[in-house]
């Protein structure tokens, strides 16, 4: 979601070739001249909304907050979950869920501070989900520590959480790194006594407990970090990170040429293409759970109709969006959850069929008028996609604009800031759009009890479709109320095959996550999670 249009991207590219190194000089055991030893360059073209992670909705805070942050629990390279904060991952055969499922148990890392020095213990596990669930603090995501009764710390390295009910995903969601809205803990001494966090200084100057601490934010131009020498799991490798905020992609890209940035915080698909073969630099793919979804808005007039949505699904060219957009780094979608997820559903892909998506219209009713558009009633086949201006979006918009209006669909394409589209008073989220088209990061577990049922309709929950269909909502239901992997799996996969039938959004494309960074970087293994920097610790240059 963070880069231009490639046209744009390929004209400021095309000027790179003569370009030579801007730093010349490099420290004693660097393999090139322009590594500065100690001290990683990333660079990215948006400026944080905020440094606090509990209130950010963007993917630059997941990133950063792995940097200054610890979470209970994160997961590897593999995405496999292991403890951070706490010492092990609780689960029923090691006593830290409870057999009813209603109660979880952390223990927590002995000797683990904040950046001022002060001791992390049990309460400020307790502090930050009453600031979660605090509703005069603007937090999109809750799911998960909505469902806490109330948090018991008995000592300062226990913390015991009580449900409402049974609720198999909650270990993924609980100050975890796997999934959009990841939130770690947050200091107690800090931010208590704060009626509420929006305006807090803190958002500006973050106390962390993570491998690197806070020294500065020269807002719209360079964040700095340095090395918590007092780290939990060992000194970081890495003496800073500084974090260039650059005016577009284009100016990455030459300061990646030229070396004078190490890695982009996000790459993207073009990137991977023209840097895989630069000496100097490496370009990786490893997985992600990520999707690029086509949004569609059910509640609005036109799509309410299910020959609709389904006509969309067959009038898209799959094979040209992976193939011409994304480079070929990305892969076809077969479910609404990773493949490595509970109940993966490999549905067959829609078919590219122009023909079959006419024939859907014509069946609804839906005729073509004078200027090609459909219309059924006075409901017209004239419709609004909202998207952000950088990023693979507008690119895929203008792709989906032809290939809609060859099966009589208009479409007209509207781009909001970063920072706005995603806003809780932005299109999305209180619905003033037909279509958008974003990138989306998948639960870890395949609940979806917040993004498809019919009473988390955006903004009370995050169902942004703002479909309701009764028979998804009950096995939802069915999937929170068993913790047996087996049961659990065939509902999911029931799940993914009606979603799949009905069409309430679309799945483009998977994504794989892109990374073109300095080859003097070593141990950066970033995992397929929302927060993916789980051993920046290890990280030397």
């Amino acid at each position: 979601m963070r880069f231009p249009a490639l046209a744009v991207l390929i004209a400021g590219l095309a000027m790179l070739g003569a370009c030579s190194p801007a730093r010349t000089h490099g420290g004693e055991g660097a393999r090139h001249p322009w590594t500065h030893p100690g001290v990683l360059r990333l660079a990215d073209v948006a400026d944080p909304d905020s440094l606090n992670p509990l209130l950010s909705t963007m993917d630059l805070s997941y990133d950063l907050s792995s940097l200054v942050f610890s979470y209970l629990v994160v997961a590897d390279a593999h995405g496999t979950m292991t403890g951070d904060l706490a010492t092990e991952v609780p689960t029923l055969a090691n006593g830290g869920i409870a057999r009813d499922g209603t109660t979880y148990t952390y223990h927590l890392r002995a000797g683990v501070r904040w950046h001022d020095g002060v001791p992390l213990t049990a309460r400020d596990v307790a502090f930050s989900w009453r600031a979660i669930m605090n509703p005069r603090n603007n937090v999109l995501h809750r799911e998960g520590y909505d469902q806490v009764v109330r948090v018991e710390t008995p000592d300062e390295r226990t913390v015991v959480v009580h449900l409402k009910r049974r609720y198999p995903p909650f270990v993924t969601q609980f100050f975890t790194t796997l999934q959009e809205g990841a939130k770690p803990v947050v200091p107690e001494h800090v931010l208590a006594g704060t009626p509420n966090l929006n305006d807090a200084p803190f958002n500006a100057h973050p106390v962390g407990s993570g491998p690197f601490r806070f020294v500065a934010w020269d807002r719209g131009h360079r964040i700095v970090l340095a090395a918590n020498d007092d780290y939990f799991k060992g000194r970081p490798k890495l003496d800073r990170v500084e974090l260039a905020i650059l005016p577009d992609i284009n100016t990455v890209a030459t300061q990646l040429r030229t070396h004078e940035v190490d890695m982009p915080v996000s790459a993207n698909a073009f990137l991977y293409d023209r840097f895989k073969a630069v000496p100097g630099l490496r370009a990786t793919l490893t997985d992600w759970n990520s999707q690029q979804i086509l949004m569609l808005d059910d509640a609005r007039p036109a799509l309410r109709h299910v020959e609709v949505r389904r006509a969309i699904a067959r009038a898209i060219d799959y094979s040209v969006l992976i193939a011409k957009l994304s480079y070929g780094t990305a892969l076809p979608a077969h479910d609404i959850v990773p493949p490595s997820s509970l109940g993966y559903a490999n549905n067959p892909s829609y078919p590219y069929d122009p023909r079959a998506a006419n024939a859907l219209l014509e069946r609804g009713g839906w005729r073509a008028g004078p200027d090609g558009i459909r219309a059924n009633g006075e409901t017209r086949l004239d419709l609004v996609m909202v998207v952000g201006p950088t990023g693979i979006g507008p690119t895929v918009a203008v792709q989906l604009q032809q290939m809609l209006r060859a099966v009589g669909i208009g479409l007209t394409i509207k781009s909001y800031p970063y920072k706005g589209i995603f806003a809780f008073d932005g299109p999305i989220v209180t619905g003033r759009f037909d279509l958008a088209v974003f990138a989306n990061t998948l639960e870890y577990d395949p609940d979806s009890t917040s993004t498809l049922t019919c009473a988390q309709f955006a903004p009370k929950g995050e169902n942004e479709a703002r479909y309701c269909d009764p028979a998804v909502d009950a096995f939802e239901r069915a999937g929170l109320a068993t913790d047996d992997s087996r049961k659990r799996a065939a509902i999911y996969r029931a799940i993914g095959r009606r979603i799949h039938e009905n069409v309430p959004y679309i799945p483009l494309f998977r994504q794989r996550r892109v990374s073109v960074f300095n080859d003097d970087l070593r141990g950066y293994d970033p995992g397929p999670v929302a927060a993916p920097w789980w051993n920046a610790y290890t990280w030397s240059i």
